[in-house]
């Protein structure tokens, strides 16, 4: 199980790091007021490596979400917030599979909107089995998120709020926000297996 919980933070890593080296290989990309999508637009020089890239992605975070989830059940846990980041696997694959502007683009980036809410289902759902710290920072990282929702949704019915020549930057807030969040989850988890399967003082040969 700890490979597949490894896969959480393994991605993160990869994903963030993964964003601004393939940026870096555009000419003219500006992270600051473009979207990560546009790296890998369609006509975009890197569309097939950046499909390839984000699709990965995607697999990782859906295996990743099984592990979350067979944890739970040997946890006697609540099974949701598995779901939750395997809705994060499935849109991140959905995104990547259909590239900007193709119309399915959008629909499965709204759905990532579910995997947003990943956090909200660790605070509810998981008590203290990772401690008062972890629940903490799963309630600070959830309004993080909706903040980065909100500010990603403006300019939509508020283009006045915030100047769009930061748009990269307020989509990357909202996105990294989501994937530290999941390398947080991911090595919280395999900690506490590693706790619980410790031998005790009474048990040890």
């Amino acid at each position: 199980m700890k490979n597949l919980l490894s896969l959480g933070w393994i991605s993160s890593i990869t994903f963030i790091l993964g964003t601004f080296f393939l940026g870096s290989l555009l000419t003219d990309y500006n992270l600051v007021s473009q979207t990560i999508s546009e790296i890998g637009e369609k006509g975009s020089p890197l569309n097939v490596q950046w499909q390839i890239f984000s699709m990965t992605i995607g697999v990782l975070l859906i295996v990743f979400s099984i592990g979350i989830i067979l944890f739970a059940r040997g946890n006697m846990l609540s099974y949701l917030p598995g779901i939750f980041v395997l809705f994060a696997g499935l849109s991140e694959f959905g995104i990547a599979f259909f590239p900007s502007p193709h119309p399915l683009h959008n629909v499965f980036g709204l759905t990532m909107i579910i995997g947003y809410f990943s956090p909200l289902m660790f605070f509810l759902l998981w008590k203290d089995k990772l401690g008062l710290p972890f629940k903490r920072f799963s309630l600070i990282a959830f309004i993080l998120i909706i903040l980065g929702i909100f500010l990603n949704l403006t300019p939509a019915f508020a283009p006045s709020l915030y100047p769009l020549e930061y748009y990269g930057l307020v989509q990357r807030f909202l996105i990294f926000t989501f994937y530290i969040y999941i390398a947080y989850v991911a090595l919280n988890i395999i900690r506490s297996s590693k706790i619980s399967t410790r031998p005790t003082e009474h048990t040890k040969i």
